[in-house]
């Protein structure tokens, strides 16, 4: 476990739309350095990276915009919903993502700057980087709560949010593998205090790095 090392690690994962990237933040004010699986997901997609050919390949010339760049929200449109097609968008992104997530927690953990590490990925579990965490937090939320901040925030409509819902394995799986559940379906202040009773939680021990015991807040 990372923990034998004195860095520990938090992998903290939902459904889109639960709230993930709220409580990374949150964990970050408290000293952690958060990895945002997404951002480096994207990041694997730019024209200098070799997955970008692989890409291309795979899913036509029709996803790439003006500037040569391939444009998420075609491709996105292609795999969600699609399970054959997102395992095949997996399958070139998520070995370089976890490459590049192993190199960055490294690096951190020897500037002595940080008191921890965070991995914010929504298919943390499905990809296999819940193996590198101490810990796992599943962030979750009604249905109905979730489409209305992905409609809000990604700016689409609620076909296309439930259709993103849809693309991902039932909960039931993720709670499997978690040892911290955070319902997030109330205020942001809320929030916010289940994420640090759930880091001051994990000290006892029988919730933290080196426990398996499930808290639900």
């Amino acid at each position: 476990m990372r923990s034998e090392n004195n860095f520990p690690i938090i992998g903290v994962t939902g459904i889109t739309g639960s709230g993930t990237s709220t409580v990374s933040a949150i964990l970050a004010e408290r000293g952690g350095y958060v990895a945002h699986a997404d951002k480096l997901a994207h990041d694997a997609m730019a024209k200098t990276e070799p997955a970008y050919a692989e890409i291309l390949e795979a899913f036509g010339q029709e996803i790439v915009n003006e500037k040569g760049e391939i444009n998420r929200r075609v491709l996105g449109a292609r795999v969600f919903g699609n399970k054959e097609a997102l395992a095949r968008l997996e399958k070139i992104i998520h070995p370089r993502v976890i490459e590049r997530i192993h190199t960055i927690v490294d690096k951190i953990a020897e500037t002595g700057i940080y008191t921890f590490a965070v991995i914010d990925a929504p298919l943390l579990v499905e990809s296999g980087m819940s193996t590198m965490c101490d810990s796992v937090w599943l962030i979750t939320a009604p249905d109905e709560t979730r489409i209305a901040r992905i409609t809000s925030r990604d700016k689409i409509d609620e076909i296309a949010a439930k259709r993103r819902l849809q693309s991902r394995n039932a909960e039931a799986t993720l709670r499997e593998h978690a040892n911290i559940i955070i319902e997030n379906c109330g205020s942001p202040i809320a929030l916010r205090s289940k994420t640090e009773t759930a880091l001051k939680a994990m000290s006892l021990k029988i919730h933290g790095w080196q426990g398996c015991k499930v808290l639900e807040i």
